[in-house]
């Protein structure tokens, strides 16, 4: 693959990501006008963003990975790119809590297909040395994406609201403009990029029961790992998905406004932090320290908390925007190392399932569980709205210190986990490889 290739394919997967954001954050921003037309609480709500979302997204997650591990992946991409464009369109045709909990499932599952088989890919056309630089650079769609969502959805909110579209809501309207662009990527990909001609894939592709086993071998390290950067999903999903909230609650910013100012946030500091992750990791790596991207995963989560409580308990709205700003900003360093430690860590065989189990901790555990415990805190524990910093502050902040501990604690099982690998890369054939692990 020419590097010319290689930078288009790079930025037609950022892209992927970017509308997969836009089409899934989008809700958060759309939270007043759909509590009130569909009369949901904040569990329910907080159901449709995470739990719907996660549910095929977790679950679906391995076969669709392990079909990554084994077939091309640019078809697997762009039928996810085109299926969660049409579930985000039909979210607009919604009108009851369970339609739109419906549709949200089918946005999950497409979006269940992109991140797998993109890591993947990247792992088997980027040296390593570049890899958690590429990877932050795909990560960068996130920020975009979230950033986009707020940044045009309060102004496309506003615009459908002074219209008066009478047959449907305006934002049943807001969701079938924001899936439309998808429908066109997915054809995009499946035009101009193809499976690298230097991917090799093994007669007898690695199965299941060696995941399992290699796992159990390492199951330290895993264990630790994934509970870590779950936690860490918990910090960062919780702010995408309650910050919106806090703002109209208790600073009463328009949407309009609400919408402009954490787009910007999150697109500068959003991808401000990516970018610095995946470059400080590259750096320290090049210069031998192999812990490199636990070392800088923690330490950004240690001084994400304490911006980030100051951030929703705070009456003061300038302060509220700059510490919230500070916290986003290191709460989304930890994205390009969860990915990269475990596309070096774990064999090309296996690597898209490895990310898939990534992924599914962090659905189901950061975004749904992370944002279920929000919305249940303020409905059964404080019982108010207003109380929601509250909620955000003892979920997120928490989980941000105590995922910051997971990492630094797994430093010693990577370590021996990289001696076995460098053993393993000598291995060419599934068998030998079978008796490794």
């Amino acid at each position: 693959m020419t590097r010319v290739r290689q930078i288009n394919t790079m930025c037609l997967f950022m892209v992927a990501y970017l509308l997969s954001y836009i089409d899934r954050q989008i809700l958060a921003l759309l939270i007043g006008p759909i509590q009130s037309d569909l009369l949901l609480s904040d569990t329910q709500f907080a159901c449709l963003n995470g739990l719907a979302f996660s549910l095929l997204y977790a679950i679906l997650g391995f076969p669709l990975a392990s079909m990554s591990d084994r077939y091309p992946r640019p078809p697997i991409i762009v039928g996810g790119v085109i299926l969660w464009s049409l579930a985000t369109m039909a979210c607009g045709l919604c009108n009851s809590f369970w339609s739109l909990f419906l549709c949200r499932v089918l946005v999950g599952l497409g979006e269940a297909a992109l991140a797998p088989a993109v890591y993947s890919y990247i792992a088997d056309t980027v040296p390593r040395e570049r890899l958690a630089g590429t990877l932050a650079f795909f990560f960068l769609g996130s920020f975009l994406g979230s950033g986009c969502a707020f940044l045009f959805g309060g102004w496309l909110l506003a615009f459908v609201q002074q219209h008066h579209f009478m047959i449907l809501h305006a934002w049943q309207i807001c969701f079938m403009v924001v899936g439309l662009p998808g429908i066109f990527l997915g054809i995009i990909i499946a035009l101009t990029v193809h499976e690298p001609s230097c991917r090799t894939v093994p007669a007898r592709p690695a199965t299941t029961s060696v995941a399992i086993s290699f796992f159990r071998n390492h199951r330290t390290f895993f264990s630790l790992h994934m509970l870590g950067y779950t936690l860490l999903a918990v910090t960062l999903f919780s702010l995408f998905s309650w910050m919106p909230a806090q703002m109209m609650r208790i600073h009463h910013m328009s949407h309009t406004e609400l919408g402009l100012t954490l787009g910007i946030i999150v697109i500068v500091a959003g991808c401000g932090g990516a970018f610095t992750s995946g470059w400080l990791i590259d750096i320290l790596t090049k210069r031998g320290l192999w812990y490199a991207p636990q070392l800088v995963a923690s330490s950004a989560a240690f001084a994400a908390s304490i911006p980030l409580v100051i951030s929703v308990t705070t009456m003061n709205t300038h302060l509220a925007i700059i510490s919230f700003s500070v916290a986003f900003f290191f709460a989304s360093f930890p994205m390009p190392p969860s990915a990269t430690v475990l596309q070096i860590a774990v064999p090309a065989p296996m690597r898209a399932r490895f990310s898939a189990a990534m992924l599914f901790c962090n659905a189901i555990g950061g975004l749904s569980g992370g944002s279920l415990l929000i919305g249940a805190l303020n409905d059964h524990v404080f019982h108010s709205a207003a109380s929601i910093g509250t909620s955000i502050a003892l979920v997120a902040g928490t989980a941000s210190i105590l995922g910051g501990v997971l990492l630094l604690l797994c430093i010693p099982s990577y370590r021996t986990l990289c001696n076995g690998l460098g053993r393993m890369e000598r291995i060419s054939d599934m068998p030998a490889l079978q008796e490794v692990v």
